[in-house]
C-alpha cells in the first residue's frame, strides 16, 4: 500500500517529509482535510510540503486556516508570517510576524524571522532592534548574532557589530549563507584575514560558489590583490547569463571593482547606469550611486556626476532618516563637538601630571577627511620604527569612559585617573595591533582634530601631524564618498553644509591649537606632492627619525600591506601624483555658493579660491 494511500498520521506523513518525499506529503494531507478540514497537523504539513517545493503562495491558506482555528498559537503565526514574506506579501507577513510576537514576546526564533522580513524590506532600524532583543533572549542564538552584526553595521554601529561576532570562532557548522554573511562582516569590521578564510571555506564547502566568489573577488581588489581577483573573476559566469537576480549583481559588483581598478570605466558604466536606475534595497543602490559618479568624473561627464551625486546622497538621507531622525531635521549638527570649545580659565586650571615622553607617546595623524592622511599614515608606517593600525576611534573611546564633562571639567582629572585613562586607550590599541620593542605607533584618525584636548591630557609631549589640502578639493571629495557612519554621511548630504562643517571643525582647530600650542607639523598636500622627498625629510626631522628612505616607497609598501580600510585604499598603492589637484574647478556650478563660507580658511592656510 502507498503512502498516499495509507491512514494518514502525522507520524507517517512527518517520516514521509523528512525523507523529502514533498509530493506525497502534500496529497496524504490533502486526502486527510478532505475527511476533516479541521485537523490542525495535516493543514500544518500541508504548508510545509508546499513551501518545500517552492510554492509559498499556495502555502499561505493553510497556515491562515490554523491562525483562524488556534489563534493563541505563535508557532501558526510564525508559519504564516514566513509563508507571506516568501511569497512577496511583505505588508502581510509583517502583520503576522507582529501578532505572533504579541503572543510569544520571549519567543527567540519568531524575533529572528521578523528581523529577516525587516532586512528584506530595508527597514534595518527595526530588523536591528528585533536580532538585538533575540540575542538578549537567546544568547547562542547564531543567526541572530550574525544579522544583528550586518544590520548594527548597516547603521553604522560596526562596535556593537563587533561585540555579536566575538564568539564565532566557537561557532560550528554554519549554513553556507550564515559563513558567507560572516566572512563579509569580519572583512567589514577591519578583520580581512580571517574573513577571508571563512570565505575561502565557504567556497570548498558550497557547492554553489558563485556567490562567494564574487565576494571574493570585491575583497582581492580591496586588498590590491589584483591578479587574483582577475583570476577569481575568469571563473564566474557572465552576469547576462545568471537567472537569479541577486547573484546576477553580485558578479557585476565584483565586474564593476575590477573595471575601476582597470582603467576601464566605460564598461563600469554600461554595467552602473542600469543597476542604479532600477528599484532595489537602499543601501545597495547607494553604493551604485556614488559608483556611478565617481565613473562619470573620471569621464570629464561632470552633469552626470553631479545628477548621480544628488541622487545618491537623497536615497542616503531617506536610510539616516531612519537611524538617527535628528540627523534628517534642518537644523542638525552632525559635527556638534566642533562647537564645544575648551575655554582658556578652564586650561589654565589643568594640573601639571606625569606624562609619557615624545617616544613613548603615539603619533597623531589629523586633518579633515579626504585631505591626505591615508598617504601620510602609510608613509609612517613604511618605516619600521612606527607601526600604524587603520583607522580607529580610540580617543572618542576614552572621551566616552571620561567621569567628567568634556572638554570643560578635564582639570578635575588627577594623576590616577589620567593614568587608568591612558592605560584604557592603550589596551583598546592592544585589540588592533602589536607593537615590536621601540616601535611607536601611528594613531590615524582624521576627526581627532576635533579632540586635541583629550590627546594633550593623556599625550602632552605627543607629535602632531596635521595633513591639510586645499579645502573645495576636500569638500568635493567628501561629498563623492559613500560615508557609512550616519553622523558624516549626514554632514556630506550636500556642498553647503560641508562647507559649513570644515569650517567650523577648522575653527575649532585653530582655537584649541592656538590655546594648548600642541607640537604639530602642518602639512599641506600640494607642498608634499611638490616635493615629495624634502617634505619626507622635514617630516622625519619633526618625528625624530634618522632615515626617511622607507617613506619615500610608501606605494610598494601599502600594496603589500594588503587591506587599508579608508576610501583611499586604491590611491596609495600608487606613486605620488597630482591628478586630484584642482579637481574641483571643474565643478565651479556647486562651489561659487560657498566660497564666502570657505574665505576666511582659503586665508588661514594659504589658498586661493
Amino acid at each position: 500500500m502507498s503512502e498516499a494511500a495509507s491512514p494518514f498520521t502525522p507520524a507517517t506523513a512527518f517520516a514521509a517529509l523528512q525523507a523529502g518525499r514533498f509530493a506525497v506529503v502534500e496529497a496524504m494531507a490533502r486526502t486527510q482535510l478532505a475527511r476533516a478540514p479541521g485537523d490542525a497537523a495535516a493543514l500544518t504539513l500541508l504548508g510545509m510540503s508546499l513551501q518545500l517545493q517552492q510554492r509559498s503562495a499556495e502555502a499561505v491558506p493553510p497556515y491562515r486556516r490554523l491562525t483562524e482555528l488556534q489563534p493563541g498559537d505563535s508557532a501558526h503565526w510564525n508559519n504564516l508570517a514566513n509563508a507571506l514574506r516568501e511569497s512577496d506579501q511583505l505588508e502581510a507577513a509583517k502583520a503576522a510576524f507582529r501578532h505572533g510576537i504579541e503572543l510569544a514576546p520571549r519567543n527567540a526564533g519568531l524575533r529572528v524571522n521578523y528581523g529577516l522580513l525587516c532586512m528584506d524590506a530595508t527597514d534595518v532600524v527595526e530588523a536591528r532592534r528585533q536580532f538585538l532583543e533575540a540575542v538578549e533572549l537567546d544568547p547562542a542564538n547564531v543567526t541572530a548574532r550574525i544579522f544583528g552584526a550586518r544590520s548594527s553595521h548597516d547603521c553604522g554601529d560596526d562596535e556593537v557589530a563587533g561585540i555579536l561576532l566575538e564568539p564565532w570562532r566557537s561557532w560550528r557548522a554554519l549554513e553556507p549563507g550564515h559563513r558567507l554573511e560572516l566572512g563579509w562582516l569580519l572583512i567589514a569590521l577591519g578583520q580581512a584575514e580571517e574573513g577571508e578564510r571563512v570565505l575561502r571555506d565557504a567556497m570548498r564547502d558550497d557547492p554553489d560558489t558563485h556567490r562567494v566568489r564574487a565576494r571574493l573577488v570585491t575583497l582581492l581588489e580591496r586588498m590590491n590583490r589584483l591578479d587574483e581577483a582577475r583570476a577569481e573573476l575568469a571563473l564566474l559566469p557572465p552576469a547576462e547569463s545568471v537567472v537569479d537576480a541577486e547573484l546576477r549583481i553580485e558578479i557585476e559588483n565584483a565586474g564593476i571593482a575590477l573595471a575601476l581598478r582597470d582603467a576601464d570605466p566605460a564598461h563600469a558604466r554600461a554595467i552602473l547606469e542600469p543597476l542604479s536606475a532600477q528599484p532595489g534595497p537602499a543601501l545597495r543602490r547607494i553604493g551604485f550611486l556614488f559608483a556611478l559618479a565617481k565613473i562619470c568624473d573620471r569621464q570629464n561627464d561632470v552633469p552626470a556626476a553631479i545628477a548621480s551625486l544628488r541622487d545618491a546622497h537623497a536615497v542616503q538621507m531617506t536610510v539616516i532618516a531612519q537611524i538617527h531622525p535628528a540627523l534628517a531635521a534642518p537644523d542638525a549638527q552632525p559635527l556638534y563637538i566642533s562647537a564645544v570649545r575648551l575655554q582658556d580659565d578652564e586650561y589654565r586650571r589643568w594640573p601639571q601630571l606625569p606624562a609619557p615622553s615624545m617616544r613613548e607617546s603615539p603619533v597623531f595623524v589629523i586633518g579633515f577627511p579626504r585631505s591626505g592622511t591615508t598617504m601620510l599614515e602609510q608613509m609612517l608606517d613604511a618605516h619600521p620604527a612606527l607601526k600604524s593600525m587603520d583607522e580607529r576611534p580610540y580617543i572618542q573611546g576614552v572621551v566616552e569612559r571620561l567621569p567628567v564633562d568634556y572638554p570643560h571639567e578635564l582639570h578635575r582629572l588627577d594623576a590616577a585617573q589620567v593614568d587608568r585613562l591612558r592605560a584604557d586607550y592603550w589596551d583598546m590599541v592592544a585589540q588592533s595591533v602589536r607593537l615590536a620593542p621601540g616601535q611607536r605607533l601611528v594613531d590615524k584618525n582624521p576627526l581627532n582634530l576635533l579632540r586635541l584636548p583629550m590627546i594633550l591630557r593623556l599625550f602632552p609631549q605627543a607629535r602632531i601631524v596635521l595633513a591639510l589640502r586645499h579645502p573645495c578639493d576636500v569638500i568635493l571629495s567628501c561629498y563623492m564618498q559613500n560615508f557609512r557612519t550616519p553622523h558624516f554621511a549626514s554632514l556630506c548630504k550636500s556642498v553647503e553644509s560641508l562647507a559649513a562643517g570644515y569650517t567650523g571643525a577648522m575653527r575649532a582647530w585653530i582655537h584649541h591649537a592656538g590655546l594648548m600650542r600642541p607640537q604639530v607639523m602642518a602639512l599641506r598636500y600640494e607642498d608634499l606632492l611638490e616635493d615629495f622627498a624634502g617634505h619626507a625629510r622635514r617630516l622625519g626631522d619633526f618625528l625624530g627619525l634618522d632615515d626617511v628612505a622607507p617613506m619615500l616607497s610608501f606605494d610598494e609598501h601599502a600594496r603589500r600591506k594588503g587591506f587599508i580600510s579608508t576610501p583611499s585604499y586604491a590611491q596609495v598603492t600608487e606613486a605620488p601624483h597630482t591628478r586630484a589637484i584642482g579637481r574641483w574647478r571643474r565643478y565651479g556650478e556647486l562651489f561659487e555658493p560657498v566660497l564666502p563660507t570657505l574665505q576666511p580658511m582659503f586665508e588661514h592656510w594659504g589658498y586661493g579660491a
